[in-house]
């Protein structure tokens, strides 16, 4: 584990799961998302977690409104597990992949909020994973509305070994 997160994927960030992401990110192929929900939900069925709820990670309001819906949220939704809600991000951060060198990426942190207390563990859902600080913020959000564990989850990761992919890995 990095950073204390644990984290499942479906592959590297290339190829046919990049087309992917970008598809759900920029088309809202719903098709896609579920097709893409199932094959997660199988990553959390081969783990045997027992009973979990499930949330994705919140986009900014201002990015939520220019596209209309949170593609990690319909993600999560589609893993026909109970769904969290009153996850939300705070302020407006730039996305990870505008962000140049290290010192921006640290620099720039998402803020999170959940309305609310949470019991056991949450499957935390989002589309691609570059540095995991997102995720490393998102997690401390639950696990101070009360989660006991924060599995994460995503479509794709930008590189081998970055992130440890040890809770959940999937075979490749």
């Amino acid at each position: 584990m990095r950073g204390g997160l644990e984290v499942g994927s479906l592959g590297i960030y290339q190829g046919a799961l990049r087309r992917s992401v970008l598809r759900i990110k920029e088309r809202n192929d719903l098709h896609l998302i579920a097709v893409l929900g199932e094959r997660l939900g199988d990553l959390l069925r081969q783990r045997g977690l027992g009973p979990v709820s499930v949330v994705g990670v919140p986009t900014s309001a201002r990015r939520q409104r220019w596209r209309g819906y949170c593609a990690p949220q319909r993600l999560a939704g589609s893993l026909g597990l109970p769904l969290l809600s009153g996850f939300q991000c705070l302020g407006d951060p730039a996305p990870r992949k505008a962000l140049r060198g290290f010192g921006a990426r640290r620099d720039q942190r998402s803020s999170f909020s959940y309305q609310g207390r949470v019991e056991g563990t949450v499957v935390l859902v989002d589309d691609v994973i570059t540095s995991g600080q997102t995720l490393r913020d998102a997690r401390a959000a639950l696990i101070a509305a009360g989660a006991s564990r924060v599995i994460c989850l995503c479509i794709a990761r930008v590189a081998v070994g970055r992130l440890s992919s040890r809770a959940l890995a999937h075979p490749h």
